[in-house]
């Protein structure tokens, strides 16, 4: 008796240690939803498909998406599969030099929160352009589907949840 009550001492902080501040459904945005997030944090509305597209394809709209290793030992971060290497300030201690350049732990790209995220992205777009996505050339460079039914008055997407939007979709 005294044995497995010790025992359960024992599990618990272990249990609320795995589990505390470690995010256990990461969002996944919707795109009308990411559409109007990124036209708050000034992308013009011109380059909003092209953003979506980088989105679906690089982490399908979730926002807690870490890439498996490159070849460099590098991984991508966040909506936007940001790396490692050249962008943001990994984690833990690499093999490699990460430069850094958006001034941003690596951590903080996979935030619900997506400004860091976007300023960091629209900074390597403004320095590489579109091709820094290995998925721009073959999904994104093209015809987009138009955002406009984003913006419309009354869209149902605007005040609709993930959960809401599926049970829609599944009828």
């Amino acid at each position: 008796m005294v044995r497995s009550s010790w025992s359960k001492v024992r599990v618990l902080p272990l249990l609320w240690f795995l589990f505390h501040g470690i995010p256990l459904l990461a969002i996944r945005l919707q795109p009308c939803e990411l559409a109007g997030q990124l036209y708050i944090l000034d992308v013009p509305k011109s380059e909003l498909p092209l953003w979506l597209c980088i989105a679906e394809f690089e982490s399908r709209f979730n926002t807690h998406v870490v890439g498996q290793a490159n070849a460099d030992g590098s991984r991508d971060y966040g909506l936007f599969q940001i790396s490692d290497r050249y962008w943001c300030a990994p984690p833990n201690r690499t093999e490699y030099y990460a430069f850094n350049d958006c001034n941003v732990n690596c951590t903080h790209l996979l935030s619900d929160d997506i400004t860091m995220a976007v300023q960091c992205a629209r900074l390597i777009q403004k320095q590489q352009g579109w091709t820094a996505w290995s998925v721009y050339p073959e999904f994104c460079n093209g015809t987009l589907d138009a955002i406009d039914v984003c913006f419309q008055p009354g869209n149902a997407t605007e005040s609709m949840t993930s959960d809401e939007l599926a049970e829609v979709k599944d009828c």
